[in-house]
């Protein structure tokens, strides 16, 4: 590197972090005192964040020199910034204006898509920038499309105005909800980690699992889960705890490709973990029109069957290997570790407090950062300062790049489907393929979801197919949040479904492990995932809706129903093992349990009581086997 080049990076770095820390402060100030409009709200999210954007993430060109690189980054950060400024400016003017829109918004309306798309491509991969672009051309030459796709067509010009000086494109609802509410819980993420409470989680989880059998992958899949919440993106959640439970259970005898698997699917399972949900229970409390508590009750019991599912599978490999827990004396005491940190355990009570007294999540967040600040007060070694409150700001907005460059380039994609009517004509086409069958419909969703989960954020994956694929599966007759959610899990789990499997091959990576391998082993510990969307589809008992009565009946039969799944996929419940024969009879016997229903349940507790049967007649004629021979 240059003289010049290094003299470049000893003001960039400064010069980023100011522009990280300015962005988290304003949008504290939002939270607290409201002061801006919807437009220059979430414009001046895009004008602080993105430019910085092209001054972390450098374009590659071969060999070209790092002069010429570096030149192109500086013009787009400052185009993307002056495009984000004009915009402020003059859209209260372009609201009353009618006819041909200035040249002006034009052009800058232009910068801000081009630079919205590859800070999109440098942040998220090529994917969604791909997709979007072609959304774009789509829009252009929509006259030239073969049957339902075909339409008039639309100007550069009315493309560029829809997108850039309305709140339909750039600026839309995916927008809104990253500059409402998702910038305060990654900065409120941010500042539980900077005081310690990610470690916390760690060590509560390691002092409460570590002595039981296959203690470490417990411990993986208790923090994994209570971060994954928080962070908002799974992959980023298998490096911060991958790196301390991956090792850890392949010292205790996993094999790597199964510790990297139980830590993938465990952090997915974070992105639809109430309270937080990553974020995404804010997206479809927007979206559905329904309070933010309604969403995460709903949340509660798809989440703990998916981790329960998967704790068992744990345990059953861990009987399988003969996996012992870990000593006493090699696991911090729980009581110690919450002396230690405990205390961070209150700011976390506080959100949720706040939330269920009818706070919005805006101010419930914001105090929560607060009582960060004052809890940390009480511990010597945890005690603000400059240097950990600016880090922990920097940090909070630098966390939420990714997302914002997402959401924008989301948005488009929404404003494409609401300009050329595409939206609608996807719903209809997909009621027609389903001749409304709820479950055709589901599957033909739910396959798409996946597709794009594969390689694109869950967020921008429900975002997008919340727009398409949730109207035609309402008007087959499914409630509206039971169809938000199916969309919502299925794009969480498309990070752990192989070929592409995303979460489970960054897991790979930190356990020196063959990624299919990990991928197939993700898949099938995180089956349940694939199931119970279709359950809550027409049975909505799962998601809360219904009398007491109803829900604890679904909750209790789907446990069962998740145990027999587990033994028919691992062998093992606890420590009873079932031949081949009766695994198949338990493979029945979880579909029909997890459904609920009356008959459904007494018919698979009637193969349940077979396959049991079965395994104690083989079992005894083993033994009497046995005995005979010796």
């Amino acid at each position: 590197m240059s003289d010049a080049v290094i003299q470049q990076e000893r003001w960039i770095k400064p010069l980023v972090r100011i522009l990280y820390i300015t962005t988290s402060l304003v949008f504290l100030y939002i939270a607290a005192f409201g002061s801006f409009s919807d437009m220059v709200q979430r414009a001046l999210l895009i004008t602080l964040l993105c430019p910085t954007i092209f001054l972390t993430k450098e374009l590659k060109l071969g060999k070209h020199s790092s002069r010429l690189t570096r030149a192109i980054d500086y013009l787009l950060s400052i185009a993307f910034m002056v495009a984000g400024v004009y915009i402020m400016v003059v859209w209260q003017n372009r609201i009353l204006k009618v006819g041909k829109p200035p040249q002006m918004d034009i052009v800058m309306g232009t910068i801000m898509i081009l630079c919205v798309l590859e800070a999109t491509r440098r942040t998220t991969g090529k994917l969604l920038s791909v997709t979007a672009l072609v959304f774009l051309l789509y829009t252009m030459f929509g006259s030239y499309m073969p049957g339902f796709l075909a339409h008039k067509g639309e100007t550069w010009s009315r493309i560029v105005t829809f997108m850039y000086v309305s709140t339909e494109g750039v600026f839309g609802v995916p927008m809104g909800i990253a500059a409402s509410y998702i910038i305060l819980f990654v900065i409120f993420g941010a500042f539980l980690e900077a005081f310690g409470t990610g470690q916390w989680f760690v060590d509560i989880s390691y002092a409460m699992t570590g002595r039981y059998r296959g203690g470490p992958a417990k411990t993986a899949i208790l923090a994994s889960g209570l971060m994954g919440m928080i962070s908002g993106s799974s992959a980023a959640n298998v490096v911060t705890t991958g790196s301390f439970t991956i090792p850890l259970m392949k010292k205790t005898g996993y094999k790597p490709h199964v510790a990297a698997a139980v830590e993938a699917v465990a952090s997915s399972g974070g992105m639809f973990t109430p309270p937080i949900m990553g974020a995404g229970a804010f997206i479809m409390a927007e979206y559905i029109g329904v309070p933010y508590t309604e969403v995460a009750m709903a949340a509660v019991l798809p989440a703990l069957l998916y981790y329960f599912s998967v704790v068992m599978s744990v345990d059953a490999i861990a009987v399988k290997t003969g996996l012992k827990g870990l000593r006493k004396e090699e696991l911090p005491l729980v009581r110690e570790v919450m002396k230690e940190r405990g205390i961070f355990v209150i700011p976390i009570l506080c959100l949720l407090v706040l939330i269920f007294i009818g706070f919005s999540p805006i101010k419930s967040a914001f105090y929560s950062i607060i009582s960060i600040v004052i809890v940390a007060c009480f511990k010597t070694e945890t005690r603000p300062n400059f240097q950990n409150l600016t880090e922990a700001l920097a940090t909070g907005s630098s966390s939420v790049l990714s997302i914002v460059a997402t959401c924008a380039t989301a948005g488009i994609i929404v404003g494409v489907l609401s300009m050329t009517g595409l939206g609608a004509k996807l719903s209809y086409s997909l009621i027609s393929i389903a001749n409304g069958n709820i479950y055709v419909g589901a599957v033909i969703a739910a396959i798409i979801t996946i597709i794009l989960g594969c390689g694109m954020p869950p967020t921008a994956v429900y975002i997008i197919l919340a727009a398409v694929l949730a109207p035609p599966l309402i008007e087959m007759g499914i409630a509206p949040i039971a169809a938000h959610f199916f969309i919502f899990i299925f794009s969480c789990i498309g990070a752990i479904t192989p070929p592409v499997a995303i979460t489970a091959y960054t897991a790979a990576a930190l356990a020196d492990a063959d990624p299919n391998k990990t991928g197939f082993m993700a898949f099938r510990m995180g089956i349940v995932a694939y199931i119970v969307p279709f359950i809550f589809l027409t049975s909505p008992a799962l998601i809360m809706v219904g009398n007491g009565g109803q829900i604890a009946l679904a909750a209790v039969t789907a446990i069962l129903g998740v145990l027999c799944l587990v033994g028919a996929f691992e062998g093992y419940i606890f420590k009873f093992r079932f031949p081949i024969p009766a695994r198949m009879g338990l493979l029945v016997s979880a579909l029909l349990t997890i459904v609920p229903g009356i008959v459904t349940d007494l018919i698979g507790i009637g193969f349940i009581a077979l396959a049991v049967s079965f395994t104690l007649a083989t079992n005894r004629k083993e033994r009497n086997q046995s005995l005979n021979h010796t």
